[in-house]
């Protein structure tokens, strides 16, 4: 039986730097989810994207300078859907100059100035906040729950072989036909 199943089903979330939206939770207090909620959902199914694209059909796109500016964009979308994709998630991120700020991720800043036709500027690393998400699917549905419980699974990384084992941990293999012993 769906544990969320008693839950209101709730779509089309968007929320900017700062905002929060309440979602009905189990007893008499309200689930906050941020922008920053749904960007740290979105970057951890980035990192772990070659198990979200092979396992659960997901592609997963990020765009490092959106409109010349530095701008940068995360989305996730079904593989199926690609054609005209409705995201699932959408994070746009910015670059932020605050020493003592939370950050999200650090990364290399790259601007063109909206300018294709001058090469691309590296401006070196810049730390990262998510400016706007917005996600299509309900935040309390099976398949998110499945997300996190993925992510969580795939975060924890025994030191030894017969620890993958004992944990009962999935792990994906890639064969090199190259390889001649």
């Amino acid at each position: 039986m769906d544990a969320y199943a008693d839950k209101p089903i709730i779509r089309d979330m968007r929320v900017r730097q700062g905002e929060t939206i309440k979602l009905p939770n189990d007893g008499p207090t309200m689930q906050e989810i941020t922008c920053d909620d749904i960007a740290r959902l979105a970057l951890a199914m980035h990192d772990h994207s070659y198990f979200f694209s092979l396992c659960r059909g997901l592609s997963i796109r990020f765009s490092r300078d959106l409109n010349g500016s530095g701008t940068q964009g995360l989305y996730i979308t079904k593989k199926s859907d690609e054609t005209n994709p409705p995201h699932l998630i959408q994070v746009f991120f910015d670059y932020t100059y605050e020493k003592d700020g939370e950050f999200l991720y650090e990364a290399d800043l790259i601007m063109d100035k909206g300018k294709d036709y001058e090469p691309t500027v590296n401006r070196g690393k810049h730390r990262f906040v998510a400016n706007s998400a917005a996600i299509q699917i309900d935040w309390n549905s099976d398949e998110t729950q499945q997300w996190r419980s993925d992510i969580e699974r795939l975060s924890r990384s025994p030191d030894t072989l017969s620890g993958w084992i004992e944990d009962d941990l999935e792990m994906l293999g890639r064969v090199d036909k190259r390889f001649q012993p």
